[in-house]
């Protein structure tokens, strides 16, 4: 796999069975929260001590739960009828944009 068009199409392949109309976008709304305060609550841990070090284990957690984001994030921008591929793009604009709008000294 090796772009969010790809991804976008593998991801979203679940038996509709799974899934109700309110659960098109309750599932993955709620899903983000969750998953963005358990990501949030293990860095807090892992930067309890005054630096900022992960275990083996703490980095595995974040991977799994970054990959439940970005299932949650595919399955937001397919009900909404917008490519992955575009919301990457999209966001390396914002952040070009940002980026001039800082000083040059924390560019």
């Amino acid at each position: 796999m090796k772009t969010f068009e790809e991804y976008q199409t593998l991801a979203t392949k679940l038996p509709l069975s799974l899934r109700n109309n309110r659960e098109r976008i309750d599932l993955p709304v709620l899903g983000l929260q969750q998953e963005a305060g358990k990501i949030g609550s293990l860095l807090t841990r892992a930067s309890e001590s005054g630096t900022f070090s992960l275990t083996q284990e703490q980095r595995r957690e974040v991977q799994d739960r970054l990959a439940d984001l970005l299932w949650y994030v595919v399955l937001l921008c397919t009900e909404s009828g917008i490519a992955m591929q575009d919301v990457a793009m999209h966001s390396i604009t914002q952040l070009q944009a940002r980026s001039k709008e800082l000083e040059p000294d924390r560019r």
